[in-house]
């Protein structure tokens, strides 16, 4: 094999790896993403749930207060908007990062194991996740925003259509197999 062949072999190597850690990296974020929108739409369940035992007056104001969290959780994530969250946010970002360090060096050393042909191949399956991670994260971004654009929608009603409205919306949510 000439030297040039050589070359071109590694850089490739190369190329691939690199695009493996991007995908990792890029999954890794995903995947967080959807745990934290999960947690949201968990939440969410377990309020609606608590909240049953309520007469309907306490119940109503509960449901509004459940639906306005839900949406102001999604807007306001500190990781969409890059905000900070004070020193809690610095030693949490520390933490992470030391992790995500960590985690890279490990990738390296199992990456530089791997042949060509494996390493694309985890290239493909890593892509393959983050399209259905990513999916899934849409998913429930949807579903708050009909949540949102429904609550915003019941306003029109007075208090008994109202509460009605707020349980099937809040139900529609926590009972989709999808925010799953």
């Amino acid at each position: 094999m000439s030297l040039s062949s050589l070359l071109m072999a590694s850089g490739a190597n190369e190329e691939a790896r690199r695009e493996n850690e991007a995908l990792t990296s890029e999954l890794e974020a995903a995947q967080r993403e959807h745990k934290k929108l999960r947690q949201v739409v968990e939440q969410l369940s377990r309020d609606y749930e608590a909240a049953k035992d309520l007469d309907p007056l306490r119940r109503y104001q509960r449901l509004k207060g459940m639906a306005k969290r839900t949406v102001l959780h999604i807007r306001l994530d500190p990781d969409q908007t890059g905000s900070s969250q004070g020193i809690v946010g610095l030693a949490q970002g520390c933490k992470e990062y030391a992790s995500h360090v960590e985690g890279q060096k490990r990738r390296e050393e199992r990456c530089s194991k791997m042949t060509r042909q494996d390493v694309c191949q985890d290239n493909a399956r890593k892509t393959e996740q983050l399209r259905e991670v990513k999916r899934k994260c849409s998913i429930i971004r949807d579903l708050i925003q009909q949540l949102e654009a429904s609550y915003d929608h019941s306003k029109r009603y007075l208090m008994p259509q109202r509460y009605r409205l707020l349980k099937d919306m809040i139900k529609h949510v926590t009972q989709d197999d999808l925010a799953r």
